[in-house]
Order: structure tokens, then C-alpha cells, then sequence
């Protein structure tokens, strides 16, 4: 019987160790969706899958070639290290936008990302004076 997809996903993530809300965070797709990736009940686009791939920290072969071994490479980290409330939002199904934007942020330059933190830096200084004003 051959290999899924999803069940070498799954694999991949139970040798880790992860939940699937750990991979959830780290690849930017929802909780939910990877649930039915890995029980093949969705089958992923080629950005999903290289997105998980990534996350996993396995080229995307890895997870489409079921006639290779592949063991893959350790990675440190888990989201039991993130505050409570951060692993509570990464479990709920609303922070799966959070999650995406997140993902395409960190593929930004350094400058881009520079920028963008300062762009967030200012719109937090200005919801932080206005609700002083409501006060």
C-alpha cells in the first residue's frame, strides 16, 4: 500500500513530537485543515504543501515520494514554550488569518520586515492614544 501525503505529514509530525496545532503555527494553515490533509479527506495546494514542508523543515519530496526513506532533520521549538494564551489562539480556528499573514511575513527581506515592524510599532502608538482619549 502506498503512502499519502498526508499520512508521511502526519508521520513527519508525530516523529517531532508536534501537535497539529504546532504545525498549524509554524506553517500558517489552519488547525482543522491539516487534520483533514493528514486523514486524506483534503488533498493540499502546491503552496499548502510546500508550506508544511517547510514547516516540517523536509523538502517537498520528502512528503510526496513515498519509494524514499526520509528522516528528517531535528528542529527545536514548540508552542508548549509560547505564553498560555498564545497556544489557546493558535488552537482556535479565527487565528487561522493571523497564522497565514504570519507565514508571508516571515518570508519578507530584512528590510521589508524592518519596515513592517515600524509600520506596526506606529499603529500601535496610535490605538494605544486613542483609547487613552476614550478614557
Amino acid at each position: 500500500m502506498k503512502e499519502s501525503f498526508g499520512s508521511r505529514v502526519r508521520a513527519t509530525r508525530v516523529a517531532r513530537s508536534w501537535s497539529q496545532q504546532e504545525l498549524s503555527m509554524r506553517s500558517g494553515i489552519s488547525t482543522p485543515h491539516i487534520s483533514s490533509i493528514e486523514r486524506g479527506l483534503r488533498h493540499p495546494s502546491l503552496e499548502y504543501a510546500q508550506r508544511i514542508a517547510s514547516a516540517l523543515g523536509v523538502p517537498l519530496h520528502a512528503l510526496c515520494d513515498s519509494t524514499r526513506e526520509f528522516v528528517a532533520p531535528r528542529i527545536r521549538n514548540s508552542t508548549e514554550e509560547l505564553p498560555w494564551d498564545m497556544q489557546n489562539f493558535i488552537l482556535n480556528e479565527a487565528a487561522y488569518p493571523y497564522l497565514e499573514a504570519a507565514q508571508q511575513m516571515s518570508k519578507l527581506s530584512e528590510e521589508d520586515t524592518s519596515l513592517l515592524k515600524m509600520l506596526i510599532d506606529l499603529l500601535s502608538e496610535r490605538h494605544r492614544l486613542q483609547a487613552g482619549d476614550m478614557l
